[in-house]
């Protein structure tokens, strides 16, 4: 029999043969899939996150919770800040997120009141599973974020379709009238669709469309999906 003398402080030795084995794929580092959905505003996003969530038992990140909090101005300075602009979300934050929860760390996710156009106090522990999700306006406009994800969406859906969602949403969730989402919608809405979210449609790997039928949405990006997912 063969002894092995272990010194204070000294690594372990390797196990051998079948506990050899055991022990490789114990420590196989898990691989973890990035999935991005971008899109206009009310175009359908957020309904096929939460539908892919519920398939894939994913990790959702809302880039909607990433508006920087703009703390020095009052709520009425803050409610003419052109909130689909890019830079209004602090990207650096939410990059920084998505590349931990990839590598398997657990992040503390800001969460937005938008009637308040602020963050909460509080943050949110978020743990990785082996899908991660990132949903918004700009997920493939910065590409260190389009990156991190293999599979990237693009939500299509005809811009008298995703008005009338803005209203509807805007109104009953959020707290605006009428003709505030009218107004902002053609003034800052669909400008900054087509300066800085249409032209991100190029990094998708798939497109879908909106104002289809939800089972036909999933099952495109699930044909891209689930070969990913096989290497987990």
């Amino acid at each position: 029999m063969r002894t092995t003398r272990l010194l204070v402080g000294s690594p372990a030795p390797p196990p051998e043969g079948a506990a050899c084995r055991a022990f490789a794929v114990s420590f196989t580092p898990v691989k973890r899939i990035g999935i991005a959905i971008a899109g206009g505003s009310c175009s359908g996003k957020t309904t096929l996150a939460l539908a892919l969530a519920q398939r894939h038992a994913a990790t959702l990140v809302r880039i909607d919770d990433y508006y920087r909090p703009f703390d020095h101005l009052t709520f009425e300075e803050r409610c003419d800040i052109n909130f689909d602009h890019p830079e209004s979300i602090n990207h650096e934050l939410l990059i920084n997120h998505v590349r931990s929860l990839v590598e398997g760390k657990e992040i503390e996710a800001p969460r937005y009141d938008f009637t308040r156009h602020a963050p909460f106090s509080r943050t949110e522990r978020i743990e990785p599973t082996g899908v991660i999700l990132v949903e918004g306006l700009f997920a493939l406009a910065w590409p260190e974020l389009a990156e991190l994800c293999e599979v990237r969406v693009f939500v299509e859906a005809p811009e008298e379709v995703c008005l009338d969602r803005r209203v509807e949403r805007d109104v009953a969730e959020r707290g605006r009238t009428p003709g505030e989402v009218v107004a902002r919608f053609h003034s800052q809405v669909t400008p900054m669709y087509r300066r800085f979210v249409a032209p991100s449609a190029e990094r998708a790997t798939v497109r879908v469309d909106g104002n289809g039928d939800l089972a036909e949405m999933l099952a495109r990006v699930n044909a891209v999906t689930v070969p990913a997912t096989s290497l987990l």
